[in-house]
């Protein structure tokens, strides 16, 4: 599907602008799906839970991803870029203020649950939507910037999560904190910026 932009210069400033937009926000969700794992020694510590929980709590994770793949894989072609991307920034959003608010384990659970679905929605989206928001003289370019996105995201969640543990109070809840400030961020650039690419990107 090729991307349509009437309304835009292809060479213009604000294309360049919105095509790094999407890459952040590919970036941002992927940074909320491997930014708990660095916390969950202090999970453990504080809900008493075994090595094995731990296990499960990565299950989980992956249950959410393929879950998101098996439900909404075509949605992206049949609903448009836009509305995707939006309900797996919304889901990104929703894991943190669980996990922000987790008392238990039962809680952790369903935040990691909810950041698979973000990551299984938000991943082959994010990846398409990159590539066709590229101004054309980034288009050889485009591929590097969606997996930079992607693999950049996911090894940053760990660095941002277990810098904030070693070297700043509440770890538990700064840290979703501060991912959550980056998601309202995306979701600008998502819903402000976004350029469609289909007639069904704007509803």
């Amino acid at each position: 599907m090729q991307p349509s932009t009437p309304h835009t210069n292809p060479h213009s400033p604000s294309t360049f602008l919105v095509f790094l937009g999407a890459a952040f926000a590919f970036s941002v969700v992927m940074i909320g799906t491997t930014m708990p794992t660095p916390l969950y020694p202090i999970y453990q510590e504080a809900f008493g839970f075994s090595q094995l929980m731990i296990t499960i709590i990565f299950a989980a994770y992956a249950f959410g991803v393929i879950a998101a793949l098996m439900i909404t894989g075509r949605w992206s072609d049949q609903l448009g870029r836009r509305p995707l991307l939006f309900a797996g920034l919304m889901c990104s959003i929703i894991s943190d203020l669980v996990f922000w608010q987790a008392d238990g384990l039962a809680m952790v659970l369903a935040g990691r649950v909810i950041s698979g679905l973000s990551a299984g929605i938000f991943t082959g989206t994010a990846t398409v939507a990159v590539l066709e928001l590229a101004p054309p003289h980034w288009r050889e370019r485009a591929t590097f910037f969606a997996t930079a996105a992607n693999m950049g995201g996911l090894g940053l969640g760990p660095m941002l999560a277990g810098a904030l543990s070693q070297y700043l109070p509440s770890p538990l809840e700064l840290t979703y904190l501060i991912h959550i400030a980056l998601a309202l961020l995306a979701l600008i650039c998502i819903c402000g910026g976004f350029q469609p690419s289909c007639p069904n990107d704007c509803v």
